[in-house]
């Protein structure tokens, strides 16, 4: 494998690494704000929050 083709595989895969956790941090906000409308308590937000980062390795 040449060194450019060896740099553009590694510059792509650390793209779609970034763009993955931009969508899971996505994913993750708005989870937290259809939470926030539907539970008062900010702690059991948080709990379901983190146990989804959890489940997910976010």
């Amino acid at each position: 494998m040449s060194c450019e083709a060896l740099l553009k595989f590694y510059i792509g895969q650390g793209l779609r690494q970034d763009v993955a956790q931009l969508f899971s941090n996505r994913v993750l906000e708005a989870t937290a704000q259809v939470l926030a409308r539907h539970i008062q308590s900010e702690a059991e937000i948080s709990h379901i929050l983190q146990e989804i980062r959890s489940q997910t390795n976010c």
